[in-house]
């Protein structure tokens, strides 16, 4: 409830049983105390999702559709698969969803020496609300806005309210607003250039090559799978513009 308008809250369940154990008839749970935990449910605007293992079951139906959820039965390991990485990516969000900017911070994690005369040895923000016994350390992730001092990121700052973050969190996300153009898919006897795929570097032999419309390097199939499923950016890319090293 005290979440952000432009954020989701999602629950999925992965469902392999064709009964459910209930303490009374089951019609009566699903015409009142359930659907009462629908309503809250839709209230808060969680979205429930359920993959099924076995069979269709009526309470997964109704779960889905009252929530704007989704509900599949898979066919076999690979629809499995296939049905879980679709729940990786965060749904769209609607045009009358709220928007607001949000001040980050960006610290580094500093390590200091004993042999450093100027270290001096501090409690994390975090150690000191767990019941856990506190310890000194000496390095940490500093706000850069009141210097409080954590041990893990992401987090929104004790002292000041400043969400502190790396940048591997927000490249995250990234791919997600600016995904990956699909690859031209060029017949491999059409195709002028070396037979050697620029990911793998090994012999193309598949009967199609897959080259990329900003460097115009050939991949084959795998690699174009993995390039869009899972690395989400093209390395012909960033082998001709590396990033430039800071001296």
């Amino acid at each position: 409830r005290h979440m952000p308008g432009h954020t989701s809250r999602e629950v999925l369940v992965v469902f392999s049983s064709l009964t459910t154990c209930d303490p009374a008839n089951i019609y009566d749970l699903i015409k009142y105390a359930f659907f009462f935990h629908l309503k809250c449910l839709k209230a808060v605007k969680i979205r429930v999702s359920v993959i099924g293992l076995s069979a269709e079951v009526r309470v997964c139906t109704v779960l889905a559709r009252e929530t704007g959820g989704t509900y599949h039965v898979i066919l076999d390991e690979s629809h499995y698969k296939e049905l879980l990485m679709h729940h990786v990516s965060p749904p769209p969000a609607s045009s009358s969803s709220e928007c607001s900017l949000i001040r980050m911070g960006f610290p580094q994690h500093t390590i200091a020496s004993l042999s450093d005369q100027d270290a001096k040895p501090s409690f994390s923000m975090a150690q000191l609300e767990n019941n856990s016994e506190p310890g000194l350390t000496l390095g940490g992730y500093f706000c850069p806005q009141c210097r409080a001092k954590y041990c893990e990121l992401p987090v929104e700052c004790k002292i000041c309210g400043l969400t502190l973050v790396s940048a591997p969190h927000l490249a995250r996300s990234y791919h997600h607003l600016f995904p990956l153009d699909a690859f031209q898919e060029v017949p491999l006897e059409e195709y002028q250039g070396e037979r050697y795929c620029q990911g793998c570097q090994g012999e193309m032999k598949d009967q199609n090559v897959y080259i990329c419309k900003v460097c115009q390097n050939a991949f084959c199939v795998e690699c174009d799978l993995f390039v869009h499923d899972s690395l989400h950016c093209c390395p012909g890319c960033i082998h001709e513009h590396p990033a430039p090293i800071s001296v």
